[in-house]
């Protein structure tokens, strides 16, 4: 996909009404099919039509995967030189913003909403009235990006549009809002932001124009899935369309026989009238010499047919899927850990290729947070600035095992110590430390 065309001077909002309508018109397909429109055409009247919403079934329990637990960081020395109390310092300071945010359910979420549309967003700025930095997820069918030609993951340019009310947009620009609108309806506010200014136009009126306070742009912008040679990346649901809509449709003529079946059709032969005829418990039927009456069987061998069909396509859907049976917690058989592992390593494989998306997404993000606690925020971070994530396990593990495992590799020096509390779930590893380290202070000085 190319990038949008540059801006003519003037209004954002009606030259944004033309720029990539491909991608907003994919985002609100997928949206309409996640919530469960996925039947083509009219429904015509009386027709029964079922849906089997696995789509968002499948998408929750990917990312359930993606993130069973919140994510802690170490934060990499570089070449700034930093002694190690800063690099503490740093890390506790990055793990108090995320507390305070609670950005393990803003992750959540925004990785939900990236399995659905392809892609997510998120908007890292300063709040001089919170004095701390904010990190908001961005809907991504109201941001538009350009990138460098050589460089498709350095964004030079950005905007986003999205909808206030008048009252809400003097909170959030600090001061009243004239746009010559009187009647309350929400106001169309887009901030269009570059690494050297930025502007903001609420309903057409440019109510800033300034040098950008970051020098970046304050986004990040990551694909679901990359897609060969593009920024914009790919959603979940692209190879379960059809699959989807195909099993809605075997189930409700399945559905739509067992119903038929339920009020059975009496034939008769040889027979002029059908008063008094009932298909009913107790009846008692008198018919004519030489005719016959019986029931019409609707659960033939053709529904063994429709049932196999149905079986075919619930396959495919966990190999499309790449979620096998097993992670909905039922392998149908018995099988050994490393056999359920190996058959379950398809939703593995999948999960990692995520989350190396969000080792990316977590980098630059991270810098930018620490690069606003260091400049506005006042903390002496001696410029650091990379950082790495600690992922929990993707499949529950036996825990003996794991400390053991952690044990070993602490005391051959491949792990600190505070990585392998990570490890083990502990979501708070500097504390945990801190903590360790004073009741060896004081028994030191029991001892002593």
């Amino acid at each position: 996909m190319q990038p949008v065309s540059a801006h003519a001077p003037g209004p954002l909002a009606p030259w944004l009404l033309t720029q990539d309508t491909q991608r907003l018109n994919r985002y609100r397909e997928y949206l309409d099919f996640y919530s469960g429109q996925q039947w083509i055409g009219a429904r015509r009247a009386g027709e029964t039509r079922l849906v089997l919403n696995y789509a968002r079934v499948l998408v929750r329990k990917a990312v359930a995967y993606l993130m069973p637990a919140p994510i802690s960081f170490d934060v990499l020395p570089g070449t700034s030189g930093a002694s190690d109390d800063t690099i503490r310092l740093a890390e506790q300071a990055l793990a108090e913003v995320y507390d305070t945010l609670d950005q393990h359910a803003a992750d959540i979420q925004s990785a939900l909403d990236a399995a659905v549309l392809g892609d997510g967003a998120f908007k890292v700025t300063w709040s001089e009235r919170r004095a701390r930095p904010v990190i908001a997820p961005i809907d991504p069918s109201g941001l538009w990006a350009w990138w460098e030609p050589d460089d498709p993951q350095t964004i030079y340019r950005a905007v986003q549009r999205y909808h206030v009310l008048p009252e809400e947009a003097e909170r959030l620009f600090g001061r009243p809002i004239d746009t010559g609108v009187r009647d309350g309806r929400p106001l169309t506010v887009i901030e269009d932001w570059r690494s050297s200014h930025y502007r903001v136009e609420v309903d057409g009126v440019t109510i800033i124009d300034a040098p950008n306070p970051y020098g970046w742009v304050p986004y990040v912008i990551y694909p679901n899935v990359p897609r060969p040679h593009e920024f914009w990346g790919a959603s979940d649901l692209e190879d379960l369309l059809d699959v989807c809509r195909e099993l809605n449709q075997r189930m409700t003529t399945i559905s739509r026989i067992l119903h038929v079946s339920g009020y059975p059709v009496t034939v008769l032969e040889n027979v002029s009238g059908s008063e008094g005829i009932r298909a009913e418990a107790g009846a008692v039927w008198e018919l004519p010499e030489d005719s016959k009456a019986y029931l019409l069987d609707m659960l033939g061998s053709g529904i063994g047919l429709h049932i196999d069909y149905v079986n075919l396509l619930y396959r495919q859907l966990h190999d499309l899927s790449e979620t096998p049976r097993t992670a909905f917690g039922d392998s149908g058989r018995s099988l050994s850990g490393v056999a359920l592992e190996v058959e379950i390593q398809p939703l593995v494989q999948k999960v990692t290729r995520k989350r190396r998306v969000w080792d990316a997404v977590y980098a630059r993000r991270n810098a930018m947070v620490l690069d606003l606690l260091e400049r506005f925020g006042g903390v002496p971070l001696a410029g650091l600035r990379r950082t790495r994530p600690i992922w929990k396990e993707i499949l529950p593990s036996d825990r003996e095992e794991l400390v053991r495992s952690e044990s070993r590799l602490v005391a051959a020096n491949i792990h600190s110590r505070r990585q392998s509390m990570a490890a083990l779930g502990d979501p708070d590893p500097d504390r945990r430390w801190t903590e360790i380290m004073d009741e060896l202070a004081a028994l030191g000085t029991i001892d002593g």
